[in-house]
């Protein structure tokens, strides 16, 4: 069936079969702008500052002047919920430069493009039953953002379809574990709590900073450290994060088994913090 959804579209809400934008898109045309994924829990957005914030440093970085300002944003997203009376879901925001001639260098014709979409969506929990390492070396200078080219992830999304796997760990260069194609990665070994440092490029996740505050609030020590695909290869413990997935156990790598004692703690504790910050019961 036709979506019955609306969208935010450049300072209109649409009808989502009604939401386009230009051809000569600056993220059509390269990739050119940043978005942000947010999870909807009872009509409400869970740190939704905290992404608000990350969009707007990629703003920054990417030379992107919003056409809205973070207050206006949060008034987008919940009008959106309103309209499409989303209880359980995910709002999507997606900021580009706007339209210009083709050319990287060309100048921007009109002010920069801005659309949201809410949806929907009824969130399991998420057991990733098999993870595989990506073959393609993951270039780091523009993963700490949530940028428009996600060429790099979609070719490891790929290899993960073809290996009928569930995820892909990626490594930088220098051999170096970054994260996941769609999450940030913890590992457990010998009691402790292990995630890449940003030093090294993942992307600095909503649901990673959380993790790292409730791992110290439950007495878990955490180390911020490089490591490689070796370091992985007698670990108890794997562990995926996002905004949408949460607290995702791996099953299983490499052909070994791996525990989730301490994946099901923090996520028991990060339902509990959702709640509480939400007020929901």
């Amino acid at each position: 069936m036709p979506s019955t959804n609306y969208a935010y579209v450049n300072g209109r809400f649409v009808p989502e079969a009604e939401a386009t934008v230009s051809i000569f898109d600056r993220g059509f045309l390269y990739g050119d702008g940043v978005f942000e994924t947010m999870r909807i829990y009872d009509k409400k957005v869970f740190h939704l500052y905290e992404h608000l914030e990350r969009l707007f440093q990629g703003l920054k970085h990417l030379v992107i002047e919003s056409p809205l300002s973070r207050e206006e944003l949060r008034g987008v997203c919940y009008a959106l919920i309103e309209r499409n009376y989303t209880w359980d879901g995910m709002v999507r925001v997606y900021v580009t430069p706007g339209t210009s001639n083709i050319g990287p260098s060309a100048p921007v014709e009109r002010g920069a493009t801005l659309a949201a979409v809410v949806q929907q969506r009824k969130f399991s929990r998420i057991v990733l039953q098999r993870v595989i390492v990506a073959s393609q070396r993951l270039e780091t200078s523009l993963s700490r953002f949530k940028t428009a080219n996600r060429l790099q992830y979609i070719i490891a999304r790929q290899e993960v379809e073809r290996a009928h796997a569930d995820e892909a760990i990626m490594l930088d260069h220098a051999g170096n574990v970054v994260e996941c194609s769609a999450c940030n990665l913890f590992v457990v070994k010998q009691g402790k709590i292990f995630t890449p440092p940003l030093t090294d490029g993942p992307l600095p996740g909503i649901t990673r900073q959380v993790v790292l505050g409730l791992a110290a609030q439950l007495g878990h020590e955490v180390c911020e450290q490089s490591f490689g695909v070796e370091f992985l290869t007698d670990v108890d413990e794997m562990f995926a994060t996002n905004s949408l997935i949460e607290i995702a156990p791996i099953a299983e790598f490499a052909g070994r088994e791996l525990d989730h004692r301490i994946a099901a703690r923090l996520h028991k504790s990060y339902k509990d913090l959702v709640c509480e910050e939400l007020g929901l019961r």
